[in-house]
């Protein structure tokens, strides 16, 4: 079927002379399709002498959509969805280095920031979200994903939009996402494919390249199948974390006489004992025998190559990243037992003298982010292991400490039922990096 706009359009052209290929050109370089325009042509006359054919050499450069003349070819739905698809994966790549960045600068070593990380993290998200179509399409009408797949934003009577006026396009995306996504869909049908948020700030996306609906499939399916793998490998590694903790023959029941978890305080913390499932009873005099097996044989694992010392049966090593790893033998009843290990941090000396340990963080108080949920390690041999956030004062970074000094605790129930019968120990140790 010709499109009468296409064939309005190379009449009122080629009244004024205009070269065949120059119709053509300027047609195509606002998205139209070729098949179209060559409909077009061959329903006035292709070939004929109404048609000026002027060699290829000088054809002057093609209309610009700003001519009044000029048919508009409004982008489709699926164009949209696939320019949306790319975008949102730039943003959010983006946003997951500026995260990356964020921790590792400020939130990491300032225990205050990293109580508000998620809220600055997620009004950062809202910020970018919203000023990237702004910026990007206020210079052009295009974002990079419109870009690939060929379509711009513009005002409704052709000129560029402006970066308010895209900005209060993008915020009505939000209206249009309330209403059950209804005004996004509004643009697989309305007679100028507007959705409701443009609509709203008088805007239209238009073509601005011919683009094959097998380059828009294939952007969508590349999209989706980085996503899905990006699921698929971050599963992965939390079903990995899942089978650590309950590796090593781990019988978990399921029984209804079981026992509840219970709590105990500890100075004034809480911390959790395990359900009776799980313990294994042993005298003092059995955890004697484990406690003095001081462990051996991590030589060659690159965790406890640093900064390093040694705890009664435990190894302690500084990681710049992790802050303090921790290494035991396979001590009965430990494994998974987060409220039967803690380390307490003395002080942390920086190279001038300074103690930089942040000790009114939340994090060095609560026993529970001190605590240690050790798991089974089996390379090269069999050991449990865990690692320990250490906090600093605003302004100090973990390349400044020189001295750590600390207590690594043991507080283990030796009753499953009545845990107010304990065995325990404490190992200080120093850390000189």
């Amino acid at each position: 079927m010709i499109n009468q706009q296409i064939l309005d359009y190379i009449k009122q052209q080629v009244q004024q002379g205009v070269n065949r290929e120059q119709i053509k050109n300027s047609l195509m370089s606002n998205g139209w399709q070729a098949s179209d325009i060559e409909e077009g042509f061959n329903a006035v006359g292709s070939g004929s002498s109404e048609i000026p054919l002027a060699p290829t050499s000088n054809v002057g450069p093609a209309s610009n959509f700003t001519n009044s003349a000029m048919p508009i070819s409004y982008a489709g739905f699926w164009l949209r969805v696939a320019a949306s698809l790319v975008d949102g994966f730039i943003v959010n790549l983006i946003f997951a280095l500026l995260g990356f960045l964020y921790f590792w600068f400020f939130a990491k070593n300032n225990p205050s920031l990293s109580n508000s990380a998620q809220t600055v993290m997620g009004i950062l998200y809202f910020v970018m979200w919203i000023l990237y179509f702004p910026f990007m399409e206020s210079r052009g009408g295009t974002t990079f994903g419109k870009k690939i797949v060929g379509i711009k934003v513009l005002n409704t009577n052709g000129e560029p939009v402006g970066f308010l006026r895209s900005l209060g396009r993008n915020l009505a995306k939000i209206i249009s996402a309330l209403i059950l996504m209804i005004g996004f869909i509004m643009a697989g049908f309305t007679k100028k494919k507007q959705g409701l948020h443009d609509i709203i700030a008088s805007c239209v996306v238009v073509k601005s390249k011919e683009t094959s609906a097998g380059k828009i499939w294939a952007v969508i399916i590349l999209i989706i199948v980085v996503c899905i793998g990006t699921v698929v490998i971050a599963g992965a590694q939390f079903l990995f974390m899942l089978s650590s903790l309950f590796s090593g023959g781990i019988n978990i029941q399921t029984s209804s006489n079981q026992p509840i978890i219970t709590q105990t305080q500890n100075n004034g913390n809480v911390f959790t004992t395990s359900p009776a499932s799980v313990f294994v009873p042993l005298s003092k005099e059995e955890y004697d025998t484990y406690f003095s097996k001081p462990i051996t044989g991590l030589d060659g694992e690159s965790d406890y190559k640093g900064p390093h010392t040694y705890a009664g049966p435990a190894l302690i090593a500084f990681d710049d990243f992790f802050g303090l790893n921790t290494a035991l033998p396979v001590i009965p009843n430990l494994e998974g037992s987060e409220g039967y290990v803690w380390i307490d941090l003395t002080s942390i000396i920086s190279k001038n003298g300074q103690d930089i340990l942040n000790r009114e963080s939340t994090f060095e108080k609560d026993i529970f982010f001190k605590g240690l949920n050790l798991s089974k390690e089996t390379q090269p041999f069999e050991y449990l292991s865990d690692r320990r956030q250490v906090h600093y004062i605003t302004g100090a970074k973990s390349s400044e400490a020189r001295t750590i000094k600390g207590t690594l605790f043991f507080k283990i129930p030796l009753d499953s039922k009545t845990p107010s019968n304990f065995y325990e120990k404490s190992y200080p140790f120093i850390i000189n990096i």
